[in-house]
């Protein structure tokens, strides 16, 4: 792990009270709840730096849809940053959520272990769903093929399913890969991938119970790929990727916002004016990359039919 990378900030003891860290509450509250709304790195920094009116929308509509927000460990990690320590704009944030009334877990990957052990009976079942995600995830770049490749005994269990009974095998294979956290790579997203792709198996749940909240267009990418390139038996239900502009534009059709001025607040939130977003606009036939600036698009996602945000 680079120095100065922990899973534990040094100032966790401003954090601990806002948070739900347990197992047993962890998987009582991702099991009951209606969404799980997991946050990236780059999203949280932005939204934890709006004002507080400005970031009530979002919470009144993870509010409205019964959800709950969850940080993984390594998505704590990258916001703990070299320094170790939590920013406190970003404990704020957490407080103000939990102020809310909105549950905000901090699990380590690993512990989607115990929210699967809940619907399926067998070690093997459990680890077959780690094993396959990582599989149809490696490729010839990512950390985690990296790390996979560097040791022998972790490809074995995990790419190789040598031991498929082993109770330890997402303890082994988490841990193995927050340890190797480098600066600048991409592992939280990476891992997020991995949860994400697990968790959509959960039987009897709706398609969309699971969102990922990012502004990472690679990763945004990855986790898409990820899901497409599953074939159909294997495949779980569907998730929701939301990008900041993507949900300023559902905060709208939900009349959370209501006035160009508090789409602009979203919009420009960790912005310099102008956009990239992935959609479609009236009369176009196919998706397209788009470059707007943020009026523009506040004023299209105004208007009836105006713009599709994909992302």
């Amino acid at each position: 792990m680079a120095a100065g990378y922990t899973d534990t900030p040094k100032n966790w003891s401003q954090l601990e009270p806002y948070v739900l860290v347990k197992k047993n509450r962890i998987t009582d509250e991702i099991i009951r709840k209606k969404k799980c709304f997991f946050y990236d790195t780059c999203s949280f920094r932005v939204h934890a730096n709006l004002g507080i009116e400005d970031a009530a929308h979002i919470l009144e509509y993870v509010k409205m849809q019964g959800g709950i927000f969850v940080i993984t460990r390594c998505i704590l990690m990258e916001l703990a940053s070299h320094s170790g320590v939590l920013n406190p704009e970003y404990i704020q944030y957490i407080k103000n959520i939990y102020q809310f009334g909105i549950p905000v877990l901090v699990m380590y990957e690993e512990g989607i272990f115990d929210v699967m052990e809940v619907c399926f009976s067998t070690n093997a079942v459990i680890n077959s769903y780690l094993i396959w995600a990582v599989r149809m995830f490696k490729g010839p770049v990512s950390t985690i093929t990296e790390i996979l490749n560097q040791n022998d005994t972790l490809c074995d269990e995990v790419i190789k399913a040598k031991n498929p009974e082993n109770r330890a095998m997402y303890r082994n294979f988490f841990s193995a890969v927050r340890d190797n956290k480098e600066a600048g790579d991409n592992l939280g997203e990476e891992l997020l991938a991995i949860c994400l792709h697990i968790l959509s198996h959960i039987p009897g749940e709706e398609d969309g119970k699971f969102c990922i909240i990012t502004d990472d267009k690679g990763a945004a990418g990855k986790i898409d790929t990820l899901f497409k390139k599953t074939i159909n038996q294997f495949k779980g239900k569907s998730i929701i990727i939301f990008s900041t502009p993507k949900l300023a534009q559902v905060l709208y059709a939900e009349k959370l916002l209501v006035n160009k001025e508090d789409v602009l607040a979203i919009l420009k939130a960790g912005s310099n004016g102008n956009l990239l977003v992935l959609g479609t606009r009236n009369f176009d036939l196919r998706v397209n990359e788009i470059r707007i600036t943020c009026d523009k698009l506040a004023e299209l996602i105004m208007q009836p039919n105006g713009i599709n945000v994909i992302f």
